[in-house]
């Protein structure tokens, strides 16, 4: 794994010469507007990250499999404007459409995630409903101590998405395949994270089962 370089210094220079523009929002704003020391690298983060989803889903009842998983990045800014270094790594599971809309992916796994999120100390900073024409959606996000937050999102679809807050970047080949969790078939068509690994995703591994998530990634990295 690459050594991460100091990050303090850096976090601060780069934020300092645009303390005085307003902040960008995001459902981590606040690491923005007070961003915490970085624990990890952008190639460091996806093995903590895939851990606290297949976290999450351990403790959902009765649950019917995500359709795919999504890798991606947004960029780490204050004021619009991007801060040089830094990422956002965001891991995105989505149910099917039909899961999506039943009472229990949309109701009950709210209602299990909040009770969840809040036992283990995390920070929920929003937990939000809003009535929509034959619908109503619901957004619920807690932030881990770390600072990964976990964002769950009834919507047209239902989501679960994890992002890291700041990272510092890392050179694409440092970043390792970390299997899915709930139900994405590792390496399949609905593992979306296929331009991460032109040359492939590994294949040189033991069968994982995908409902099996283990405690740590620490092998696979």
């Amino acid at each position: 794994m690459p050594r991460r370089p100091p990050p303090g210094p850096l976090w601060r220079k780069a934020l300092a010469s645009l303390a005085s523009l307003p902040p960008v929002r995001s459902i981590v704003e606040h690491l923005m507007d007070n961003p915490p020391e970085p624990r990890y690298t952008q190639a460091e983060a996806y093995a903590p990250m895939e851990a606290a989803a297949a976290e999450a889903v351990a403790a959902l009842p009765d649950f019917p499999g995500f359709k795919e998983r999504i890798w991606s990045e947004l960029p780490a800014t204050s004021g619009g404007i991007d801060v040089p270094g830094f990422t956002i790594v965001e891991i995105t599971y989505v149910f099917s459409l039909p899961d999506s809309g039943t009472p229990l992916v949309r109701e009950t796994y709210v209602d299990v995630l909040r009770e969840h999120w809040t036992s283990l100390g995390y920070t929920v900073t929003r937990d939000a409903v809003k009535e929509k024409a034959g619908r109503t959606d619901r957004s619920l996000v807690a932030i881990r101590p770390d600072g990964i937050a976990l964002w769950y999102w009834a919507a047209g679809h239902t989501v679960l998405r994890v992002q890291s807050g700041p990272v510092t970047v890392s050179e694409p080949e440092a970043i390792e395949y970390v299997p899915p969790s709930g139900g994405v078939m590792p390496g399949g068509r609905y593992d979306k994270v296929a331009r991460y690994f032109p040359g492939g995703i590994p294949a040189d591994r033991d069968a994982v089962d995908p409902f099996d998530s283990p405690d740590s990634y620490e092998d696979d990295l």
